[in-house]
C-alpha cells in the first residue's frame, strides 16, 4: 500500500480558494481500534456544513478543530483493512455511509479514511448504485430520515397515509426528504417547495405537487388554501419567515421538523455568542409556546443507517441525488464545489470523484 495519499485539506479559514489546499503527500490514517476499517474512498459527498465550517463562521462552535485537517463525512469506497473485531465487513467490500464527528477525525475528502463500524453509518453498497450516487447519501439522507420518520413519528403508524410538505425540496436534504416521504408509504401526498426551474427534478423524485416560491401569487394562494391540511412540514431552509407562514398549514396534531432551525441557512454568516443565545432562546420559546411540536435536527440516526436506511437504497425505494456529471467534481478542484454550495442554489448533491 502507498505511504501517502491525495487529500483536500482545510488549512485556514476563509473563502474556499484560500481555505483549501490539495495535498498529494498527506499521511494515510491507520486503524487504531479493533472495530475500525480502512476504506479506500472512491467518492465523497459535499455538505453545506463543511462550507460553513471552512469559512470560519462556526469557529466558536468548532473551537476544538485543529488545522490543517481533512474534513468531510460522506463516503463510498472499498475496504482495504479490517480490525480484529469487525464481523460484518471484510476486505474488498464496497461500502458507503457517513462518519460521526467528521470535524475532529480524519475526514473523507481524501483517498483513505478510517471508519469505526460501531459508531459511524456504514453499510455495504448496493451493486446497482454507482460510487458517486452512493456518496450522495450520508448526512443528507440521515437528516431527511430523522426529520420525517423519527420526528414525524411516521414509524409508529406507517400504513396511515399522510400529507407532507418539504421546503427546499431540490437541495441535498430536501431531495431525499421527497423520496423518503414516498418510500415509507406510496399513498402519502408529498408537496415540494422549490424554484420552478427545479420542478421537474423534484417531480421525478416522487413529489405530487410543486409550489414555486418565486411565484408570489401562487405561493400566497397555497398558504391561504392549505391551512390545517399537512401532517408534517419538513423545512430544509430554516428561518422565522417560513416557520411563520407554514406552521398554520399543519393539522392540530401536525409536526414542524427543521434541518436548519430558526436562522435561515444557519452558519452562512458568523455564529457568535449572540447568535447562539438567540437560537437557544427561540428554540426554547417554540418548545414551550408553539402550536405544534417543533423539532430542530441536531443529532442524526447513525445507528439506523445500516438496518433501516441502506435497505431503502437496496430495494430501489430511494436513489442517489447526483443530478448529472456537472455535480461530480474532481477532488483537486474541491474549492469550486464549495463555491457552488455557498450560493444555496445547488440541485441535488455535489460529490467529489476520488481517483
Amino acid at each position: 500500500m502507498a505511504k501517502s495519499m491525495h487529500a483536500l485539506q482545510l488549512v485556514k479559514y476563509g473563502l474556499p480558494k484560500d481555505a483549501f489546499h490539495y495535498n498529494e503527500h498527506a499521511p494515510i490514517p491507520s486503524i487504531k481500534s479493533k472495530n475500525q476499517v480502512l476504506v479506500r474512498i472512491k467518492a465523497a459527498g459535499v455538505n453545506p456544513v463543511e462550507t460553513k465550517a471552512a469559512s470560519g463562521n462556526m469557529k466558536m462552535v468548532l473551537f476544538a478543530m485543529k488545522l490543517p485537517i481533512v474534513i468531510g463525512a460522506d463516503f463510498s469506497g472499498v475496504i482495504e483493512q479490517v480490525g480484529d473485531a469487525v464481523k460484518d465487513f471484510q476486505i474488498g467490500d464496497e461500502v458507503f455511509g457517513s462518519l460521526h464527528m467528521p470535524f475532529f477525525l480524519s475526514g473523507t475528502f481524501a483517498q483513505y479514511t478510517v471508519v469505526d463500524t460501531t459508531k459511524a453509518s456504514i453499510a455495504k453498497k448496493p451493486e446497482h448504485l454507482t460510487f458517486e450516487q452512493a456518496a450522495s447519501a450520508g448526512i443528507a439522507v440521515c437528516t431527511a430520515y430523522q426529520g420525517i420518520v423519527n420526528n414525524g413519528k411516521t414509524f409508529k403508524t406507517p400504513n396511515i397515509s399522510r400529507k407532507i410538505l418539504v421546503v427546499g425540496a431540490s437541495g441535498g436534504v430536501g431531495s431525499y426528504g421527497i423520496q423518503i416521504s414516498k418510500a415509507i408509504n406510496k399513498d402519502n401526498t408529498v408537496v415540494g417547495i422549490c424554484s420552478g426551474s427545479n420542478a421537474e427534478f423534484v417531480k421525478s423524485l416522487g413529489a405530487d405537487r410543486i409550489i414555486d416560491y418565486k411565484d408570489k401569487a401562487a405561493y400566497e394562494s397555497f398558504i391561504t388554501k392549505e391551512k390545517n391540511s399537512f401532517d408534517i412540514v419538513f423545512d430544509c431552509v430554516g428561518g422565522e419567515e417560513y416557520y411563520t407562514q407554514l406552521d398554520p398549514l399543519l393539522k392540530k396534531d401536525g409536526v414542524y421538523s427543521t434541518a436548519v432551525g430558526p436562522i435561515e441557512h444557519a452558519g452562512s454568516n458568523y455564529v457568535g455568542i449572540t447568535q447562539v443565545i438567540s437560537v437557544v432562546f427561540k428554540l426554547g420559546c417554540k418548545k414551550l409556546f408553539a402550536c405544534h411540536p417543533y423539532y430542530f435536527i441536531h443529532d442524526l440516526p447513525y445507528s439506523e443507517f445500516r438496518d433501516k436506511i441502506a435497505p431503502l437504497f437496496e430495494s430501489k425505494a430511494i436513489h442517489g441525488t447526483v443530478l448529472d456529471e456537472s455535480n461530480i467534481v474532481p477532488l483537486k478542484d474541491g474549492a469550486l464545489a464549495f463555491e457552488r454550495l455557498a450560493t444555496h442554489r445547488t440541485v441535488g448533491k455535489i460529490v467529489f470523484k476520488i481517483d
